[in-house]
């Protein structure tokens, strides 16, 4: 591998790295607002169920796991 095809792919690396970044950033910013819990309000508790599982309880008293179908 010569130097130049090898400066090509470092920065064919660094392309794809920050085209990574910013896609992640934009999915995070345009999903700011959404909530887990079906009324479109926050939690109002959380507790934890054991093995990482984490219940969230809505303010009209509905528990919400998130990740999987009620």
């Amino acid at each position: 591998m010569n130097p130049d095809s090898r400066k090509r792919v470092i920065w064919a690396l660094a392309a794809l790295v920050v085209t990574l970044a910013v896609a992640g950033a934009l999915a995070a910013f345009l999903s700011r607002n959404d909530t887990i819990c079906p009324d479109g309000k926050v939690p109002v508790a959380q507790r934890d169920i054991g093995l990482g599982q984490i219940t969230y309880q809505c303010q009209n008293g509905e528990f919400v796991t998130p990740g999987f179908a009620p």
